[in-house]
């Protein structure tokens, strides 16, 4: 079981694991490692309100392919929801088969809160069965 514990998001190991996966550095929002059985798996950011934006899930590259993505994911939208989210949304380029074998669905750029739009050069993933 994954367990999030919060982090500060000027941390270093949480920025360095970001920009090792080419995604952006922290910004608004919070910021959790991601822990199985005590150790270090990976990260997890989420940002907003009854919307919540999924700004990053990354799985240390060294425990890739053991199912701690989906077990993070898990426990991710457990927190979305003790934060008061009712709707978890992404935005990827590279990871959409995964979010998709997951429930979620690519939806258009207008269908989703303007809080939680970005740039066009990012695929927009919809809610997960909401609420989640």
């Amino acid at each position: 079981m994954v367990v999030l514990h919060l982090l500060d998001a000027d941390d270093a190991g949480l920025i360095a694991t970001l920009r090792g996966e080419g995604l952006p550095e922290p910004g608004a929002g919070r910021y959790f490692t991601a822990r199985e059985y005590g150790a270090l798996a990976g990260y997890v950011g989420l940002e907003g309100g009854r919307d919540l934006m999924l700004r990053s899930l990354v799985v240390l590259a060294d425990l890739k392919a053991q199912g701690l993505g989906s077990r993070s994911l898990t426990a991710a939208e457990a927190v979305a929801r003790d934060l008061g989210g009712e709707r978890l949304h992404l935005l990827t380029t590279t990871a959409e088969p995964f979010f998709a074998g997951r429930g979620f669905v690519a939806a258009d750029r207008a269908s989703v809160p303007p809080a939680i739009r970005e740039p066009a050069s990012s695929r927009i993933s919809a809610p997960r069965r909401p609420p989640i």
